[in-house]
């Protein structure tokens, strides 16, 4: 038989697990608090600039815009940008232009009031993350949509529509290109977000159509307008297209800067070839 302990310990024992198992209680308590704890939707954590994340990466998939809303659809906005100086209304851009529209938070709930059709369109704040949106949209067409948005970290952005673009151009033209040549590739070429090409000596500049005129849903190239800083009149519009495995990417001469009747551009032939090197391959 075990001999039982000296009641002074017996007592500084109960005394030790009784303190252990209050300060257990204690950690899970402000652990279970932390977790359901959240700030609500306000013009503080909301200020700033939104963009269209799930159109972006349906771009990276299909390497290209016109494919991203042809095999999906085109979001109501690519960015929203919050006004705390603003409570009252959010600035959307769609690519051609701008425009304001009242809202009204009800804790994570943003309403867009009147944004299609005399009809609203919701916005859901993450209170978790506090970085992502998610717009639902039953007001643009007959069947909801969803996009997500994510809070822009670039913070010498104009405007939310190139916040938006740095994005997309991004998820576009991510990795390093070789200029093939004479069926061998030479130089690295970088397609930067800020819409600057490195290593190219015939352009250093470009932008990629997202809307207007240049949208053509008629035509299987998307629309690029290339440009070099050194040289006035450099500008010009090619057309653009990835191979199937995004690998490789093709830039080809336009007939006319103005869509054909088909409704698409007439293509005179490749101009440029480039391989892909995509990060991490």
């Amino acid at each position: 038989i075990l001999n039982p302990l000296p009641a002074t310990m017996h007592t500084r024992f109960i005394l030790s697990f009784a303190f252990a198992l209050l300060l257990f209680a204690c950690k899970q308590d402000a652990t279970n608090n932390t977790a359901v704890v959240h700030e609500s939707a306000n013009l503080n954590n909301l200020g700033g600039q939104w963009i269209a994340l799930d159109f972006c990466s349906r771009a990276a998939q299909y390497g290209s815009v016109l494919q991203a809303e042809y095999n999906s659809h085109r979001p109501y906005a690519f960015a929203l940008v919050f006004n705390p100086a603003q409570p009252d209304s959010v600035l959307c851009f769609d690519g051609v232009k701008n425009w304001k529209l009242p809202i009204k938070i009800t804790q994570d709930t943003i309403e867009m009031q009147g944004a299609a059709q005399g009809r609203s369109i919701f916005l859901m704040y993450d209170s978790q993350s506090k970085k992502h949106l998610t717009m639902f949209d039953g007001a643009s067409s007959n069947k909801t949509q969803t996009d997500r948005f994510l809070k822009s970290t670039v913070v010498d952005s104009r405007n939310g529509y190139e916040a938006f673009t740095r994005a997309l151009y991004h998820h576009l033209f991510q990795g390093s290109f070789s200029l093939l040549a004479a069926k061998s590739a030479s130089s690295k070429i970088v397609f930067l977000p800020e819409g600057v090409i490195q290593g190219w000596p015939d352009y250093d500049r470009y932008s990629v159509c997202t809307g207007g005129e240049c949208l053509v849903m008629g035509n299987e190239l998307d629309i690029m307008t290339l440009s070099n800083s050194k040289k006035e009149g450099a500008e010009k519009m090619f057309g653009f297209k990835y191979s199937n495995q995004n690998d490789t990417l093709s830039i080809s001469n336009l007939a006319d800067a103005t869509p054909n009747e088909k409704g698409g551009y007439a293509v005179k032939g490749v101009a440029y070839r480039f391989l892909r090197k995509l990060p991490n391959k």
